[in-house]
């Protein structure tokens, strides 16, 4: 959704759902009902349903239909759709003006952490455990 905060932390929703963080190991499921939906959603004029949270989501299917995870679209058939944390990758996010420094800052620990591994000085495993912890101290 090239950036469009679908689960939309910063606004007053009339549900018991927990905001969306990158660290808690849940999954949050939204719908949006068509392409013209995602265009208004792309320019702040529309919200995403929100449908589920939780570390295990489980989806009954009755009939065939279009889905789309993570940008690839299929269609699905019946059956039931399990849907589980398993491991977690960083990805890069734009910061604001205020998180500036702390961004640059960020950028610069990784790029060291990554040329490190490069060299062999440290294992991915070690990286991506530096990696998680920066994150956790920066958020």
């Amino acid at each position: 959704m090239g950036g469009v905060d679908l689960w939309q932390n910063d606004l007053e929703h009339d549900d018991d759902f927990e905001h969306q963080s990158m660290h808690d190991k849940m999954l949050e499921v939204v719908c949006v009902s068509g392409a013209w939906h995602l265009g208004k959603l792309q320019v702040g004029l529309s919200q995403a349903r929100r449908l589920a949270q939780g570390g295990t989501i489980r989806i009954h299917i009755s009939s065939p239909f279009p889905v789309q995870i993570d940008g690839e679209p299929f269609i699905q058939q019946p059956g039931c759709l399990e849907i589980t944390h398993h491991k977690q990758v960083f990805m890069l996010r734009r910061t604001s003006r205020l998180d500036g420094r702390r961004g640059h800052a960020a950028a610069i620990m990784t790029e060291v952490l990554v040329d490190a591994e490069c060299k062999g000085v440290i294992s991915a495993t070690q990286k991506n455990m530096l990696l998680q912890q920066i994150a956790l101290q920066l958020s």
